[in-house]
């Protein structure tokens, strides 16, 4: 998988994350919080998943910068990277990675995890939407069980 991308050194900090919804897009603003940047500049990252022309993907990447509230002359640096290699090699949905640490927190019952690092399946959004809908059913359960055993009990009393 390719990535094209385009990182902006910024007069000053304060852009905010943003997400495409609609295409693989963001904007991370790595510093601050990152010590990548001056004192009082800000650096951003602006990534699409899935290179495809460079022309056009710049284009997409500074419309979402445009959109996020960055203007070209807040911009000091500009490097686009129009084919970055991003993964050598994905698994297929189904499979995941083996490794990974399941949903459910092995000897801390009731905490569960969700994110592109967790379960079985899926990859990035994929593995976050999988792991989120497994952890939210077993917490679910939980929550249930725990409802079930409480009146249970209180009606021993």
């Amino acid at each position: 998988m390719t990535a094209a991308c385009l990182d902006l050194g910024l007069r000053r900090p304060g852009a905010r994350f943003v997400l495409g919804i609609d295409q693989p897009l963001y904007l991370s603003p790595h510093a601050p919080p990152g010590d990548l940047a001056p004192a009082g500049r800000g650096l951003v990252h602006v990534m699409r998943y899935g290179a495809t022309d460079a022309a056009d993907d710049r284009e997409q990447l500074w419309a979402l910068a445009a959109a996020a509230g960055i203007r070209r002359d807040d911009v000091l640096m500009e490097r686009f990277l129009p084919r970055m290699e991003v993964v050598s090699c994905l698994p297929s949905p189904r499979h995941g990675l083996a490794g990974r640490p399941p949903v459910a927190v092995p000897g801390a019952p009731g905490l569960f995890l969700a994110g592109d690092w967790v379960g079985p399946e899926g990859w990035l959004s994929d593995g976050s939407l999988a792991s989120g809908e497994r952890a939210g059913l077993l917490a679910a359960t939980a929550a249930r069980n725990s409802s079930a055993a409480t009146a249970t009990s209180s009606r021993r009393c």
